[in-house]
């Protein structure tokens, strides 16, 4: 008898450590992935505006406008959307586990002599798990891990796998 009750508080133990997205409210849900998207899709150098969300070295791994600028110059994002597939609580830290969609468009003009235009780049389904911290008011993102395909992140991570 002992040992189920034991079994019993080690399993409400862990579900009050580790609580699903049904927990926490469709706002605090929304400022999360609002902040999601405005570090990853910023179209800046890092500064002010995105310092208390994420520090620079963090900032410059994972926004998207300093990953495509490397393979066509600056970019404008035409699209970006986000799709949230789960949240896991503990404490004062939060794993979100999200689908990106994005396009965005070079900004400078290019040749090969034959046809001209602009370079496009296009990320479709891609998965994402964000560590976010809320401090204050603020979530500051501490961490994020992009996976190379939704399906390879659905066998790694719990929190992609579908009916979540």
């Amino acid at each position: 008898m002992k040992k189920i009750i034991s079994i019993i508080l080690i399993i409400i133990s862990i579900n009050s450590v580790g609580c699903s997205s049904k927990n926490i409210s469709n706002n605090e849900i929304n400022k999360m992935k609002e902040t999601i998207e405005k570090v990853l899709f910023y179209e800046k150098s890092y500064d002010d505006e995105v310092s208390d969300y994420i520090d620079e070295k963090t900032f410059n791994e994972c926004n998207y406008e300093v990953f495509y600028s490397y393979f066509i110059g600056k970019v404008k994002f035409t699209k970006y959307e986000s799709e949230v597939k789960s949240i896991l609580r503990a404490g004062n830290n939060y794993t979100i586990c999200m689908v990106l969609n994005m396009e965005a468009k070079g900004t400078e003009l290019q040749s090969d002599g034959i046809d001209e235009g602009y370079d496009c780049v296009e990320g479709k389904d891609v998965p994402i798990e964000v560590i976010l911290k809320k401090e204050g008011e603020n979530y500051v993102i501490k961490k994020v891990k992009e996976y190379t395909s939704l399906e390879e992140a659905q066998n790694e991570n719990e929190g992609f796998k579908k009916n979540k």
